[in-house]
């Protein structure tokens, strides 16, 4: 990695402190509000509703136009957004902003996500996604403990108003920041353009099954996903309802604690590499399973511990999943992004809608149960389908282009 480049990454990291204070502090005021989990759900469904609108043409811009611009841009919409919170607060705008942090932020993640390569070599690619994902889990970390222990001194817009100042702050590190743009299209208005760019991305798609599968994955994992973050909220209000923000940030921080040490070690085994496809489907297994024994009981200390082991393979599949995607071209990985970024949000808001009706008839630790249950299935499904048709033995460049054909190994 590229020392010198790391420092943007590190700016990052702030921000992402910043959107963890924030994200756990509004769970906590909405629900504080309205006592209704609903609400809650609501707020969580809006900010991902909004990146599944902007994901619908995101990748075609970050394909088109300057992705670091697009990231820049970003971050001041996002920044101004959650000031405005700290002086109009209420229920309405609560869902208001957390659209926009949702439609903004899929600006920012899809350009980021797609420049990675351009920024550090392809060759790093596994590398540096090990250390976004670590410094990603230390930002949680710091964020949710911190917000824990800040909730109980000060007013929770102070902590609003550190998230917005880290998106400027992040926005300016950019300003500076600059690296080459080898894309060769320029934007477009045009509607022709745009609906070619669709084509090709579907044409992609259809030559790569593998991606294909590993897409359909990725959707229900996100689907699932619904139910733990709706989940430990209310787990953490049992606990302790005089603490919950205290209690949630105890068990999102175990969770990062994990993250850290799985990603401090995947780099340290470049072997994992060449299975890069079976170890982003097995973590996923066990990531379902910790976040079922995490929401299956009561006592602190287990939960932790699960807590614990959970991040560890979250972490893990996170990790792989970003790298086999990154492996695309660069002309086409902004387009890739978006549609890993749309059923990323769309995944969510289905969840977050069928969570809160289902929660209405069956208990939380039923609901996770049925959603990561089904997911360890759709899983083991996935994997009986690569091995029966030898898809598992891919090279690292299954994802290219090759004269208009299939790259992996059959």
């Amino acid at each position: 990695m590229i020392k010198s480049k790391t420092y943007f990454l590190y700016t990052k990291a702030f921000s992402d402190i910043g959107n963890m204070m924030e994200m756990m502090v509004m769970n906590a005021v909405i629900y504080s509000m309205t006592k209704s989990t609903t609400w809650l759900a609501a707020v969580l469904a809006f900010r991902v509703f909004g990146g599944i609108l902007s994901s619908l043409f995101s990748g075609i811009l970050a394909d088109r136009m300057n992705r670091r611009y697009l990231m820049i841009f970003s971050d001041f919409a996002r920044g101004i957004s959650v000031i405005i919170l700290c002086f109009y607060p209420s229920a309405t705008l609560f869902l208001i902003i957390a659209f926009l942090l949702g439609f903004f932020g899929s600006f920012f993640t899809v350009s980021f996500s797609a420049e990675i390569p351009q920024i550090f070599g392809e060759e790093k690619v596994l590398e540096v996604n090990a250390f976004i994902s670590r410094l990603g889990a230390i930002s949680m970390v710091i964020g949710f403990l911190s917000a824990a222990f800040l909730s109980n001194i000060v007013n929770y817009r102070v902590i609003i108003a550190i998230d917005g100042l880290s998106f400027f702050l992040s926005a300016l590190v950019l300003i500076i920041f600059k690296w080459n743009n080898t894309l060769k299209k320029n934007g477009s208005s045009s509607w022709k353009v745009w609906i070619s760019d669709i084509k090709e991305v579907n044409s992609y798609l259809v030559l790569r099954p593998v991606l294909l599968i590993i897409f359909v994955v990725f959707l229900f994992q996100t689907f699932a996903a619904s139910a733990h973050n709706v989940g430990i909220p209310l787990l953490s209000e049992e606990l302790n309802s005089k603490h919950m923000t205290f209690y949630q940030g105890l068990i999102w921080g175990s969770w990062g604690i994990g993250s850290i040490i799985s990603t401090w070690i995947i780099p340290r085994f470049p072997w994992l590499k060449n299975h890069i496809l079976l170890f982003y489907l097995s973590t996923s297994i066990l990531t379902s399973l910790g976040f079922i024994l995490i929401l299956s009981n009561k006592v602190l200390l287990l939960i932790l511990l699960f807590a614990f082991f959970t991040g560890m393979f979250d972490a893990a599949a996170g990790t792989y999943f970003s790298t086999m995607i990154q492996q695309t071209e660069n002309d086409i990985r902004g387009r890739i992004f978006g549609i890993s970024n749309l059923l990323n949000r769309l995944g969510f808001t289905l969840g977050f809608v069928a969570t809160s009706i289902l929660l209405k008839i069956v208990t939380m630790p039923h609901l996770v149960w049925l959603f990561h249950g089904g997911m360890i299935g759709i899983i083991l499904i996935a994997i009986i389908y690569l091995a029966s048709n030898k898809l598992f033995k891919i090279d690292d460049n299954f994802l290219k282009k090759k004269n208009n054909e299939l790259t992996f190994i059959k």
